[in-house]
């Protein structure tokens, strides 16, 4: 998509949050806590899982979005191709001012599971090809120098660090 494409994709994701609310149950915490991990719930785009499980999917969506629209606007690309929610593959595939296809992949997660997540990604560029790796900047919290040297390490891959509040300011409104 290019990106008018994507400002339109990006609104009806939007969108579909605002037809479909969701009230949080009264509940002792516990309570909650096991709602969240096991009762199956719709809302937004996604039926029929946890809440636990839409709040990870949500997230990631939304810094695939950041990263698109970073990408459009910093790195001039073409188009972007992306895989919202839970389908397998590569997160996005972007082709390049010189008509190059690039894969990558993007995530949002914990500091306590930063490390873990990065491994999983970067073994998908171990024959050092070129890529793009996109993440919540919150997530390098006390990993900074461990990450430094992965950067070093993996030269051809672009990291995308997408700041939360512009994460979050994609919300405004919802």
């Amino acid at each position: 998509m290019n990106l008018e494409q994507l400002q339109n994709a990006t609104a009806l994701y939007y969108q579909s949050f605002k037809t479909n609310k969701f009230t949080i149950p009264k509940k002792d915490t516990l309570a909650f806590m096991l709602f969240a991990k096991r009762a199956r719930i719709t809302f937004g785009p996604y039926q029929d899982i946890t809440f636990y499980e839409i709040s990870n999917r949500i997230y990631s969506d939304l810094v695939l979005l950041e990263t698109a629209r970073l990408l459009f606007g910093k790195f001039h690309v073409k188009s972007v191709k992306l895989k919202l929610s839970n389908h397998a593959g590569d997160d996005i595939a972007v082709i390049d001012k010189d008509n190059k296809v690039i894969i990558g992949e993007a995530f949002n997660t914990a500091p306590t599971y930063f490390q873990q997540k990065m491994r999983s990604d970067l073994r998908k560029f171990s024959d050092n090809k070129k890529g793009i790796i996109a993440f919540n900047k919150t997530a390098l919290l006390g990993h900074e120098n461990w990450f430094q040297g992965k950067k070093s390490q993996f030269p051809n891959i672009t990291f995308i660090l997408c700041e939360d509040e512009n994460i979050n300011s994609l919300t405004n409104g919802l």
